[in-house]
């Protein structure tokens, strides 16, 4: 459950910064986007991590 919730809110930074992404494309402001691109990749490593101790560890050790 924690797992989950944590993932909930990396899903949520991941939309956030892929809105903002694109509304600093479109006022012309490459630089913050590719500031707030750097940290979209590193929200979605967090995502990737989570899922990999889930489906690696804490799943099998809760199913059991």
């Amino acid at each position: 459950a924690l797992i989950n919730a944590a993932q909930a809110a990396e899903h949520y930074e991941i939309v956030r910064y892929g809105s903002l992404i694109a509304w600093a494309k479109q006022l012309g402001r490459n630089d913050c986007a590719a500031v707030l691109a750097k940290t979209l990749e590193e929200e979605k490593a967090t995502d990737q991590k989570l899922t990999t101790l889930a489906e690696s560890k804490v799943n099998l050790r809760a199913a059991s």
